[in-house]
């Protein structure tokens, strides 16, 4: 399964739609009429903030959450090949816009007695497609850089 980028258009939409969704919070954090005239820009940003941060979490977790149920019930082991049911074990991962909350496909083979984490992807065995791509040094994450 080969990956896609998303064309500046598609990711533009994207962005539209946030932005309606920023006025919702506008809303919910200041009431009906907005903000006072006692709230200055450093307020509205730090709820901005927040939201963005909330946005970012939220839209990870259900896409790596929907991405984990696509491997199915069970996988096979790769050492034996007995098929496994496949659980999750949460771990955090930093992201970008914040600490996401990833439920990580994760199973475990009664016959070898051995863990293992299913790859998201049978072309590309090894790649871990639920790991950030940046080189940046995370406090959270434990370093791993494949799922075996």
């Amino acid at each position: 399964m080969a990956t896609r980028k998303w064309s500046p258009e598609e990711l533009q939409a994207v962005t539209r739609l946030a932005k309606q969704w920023g006025k919702i919070v506008v809303q919910h954090a200041f009431g009906e009429q907005g903000p006072g005239l006692d709230v200055d820009f450093a307020h509205m940003e730090e709820v901005a903030c927040a939201a963005a941060q909330g946005l970012t979490e939220g839209a990870l977790e259900a896409a790596t959450a929907q991405q984990g149920q696509l491997l199915g019930d069970k996988q096979p082991c790769p050492h034996c090949g007995k098929l496994c049911e496949v659980g999750s074990a949460e771990r955090p991962l930093r992201a970008k816009g914040g600490v996401v909350a990833l439920r990580e496909p994760k199973c475990y083979c009664p016959t070898c007695r051995r863990a293992f984490f299913p790859s998201a992807s049978g072309v590309e065995a090894g790649r871990a497609w639920l790991q950030s791509d940046d080189d940046a040094p995370h406090p959270v994450r434990d370093g791993r850089s494949q799922i075996a």
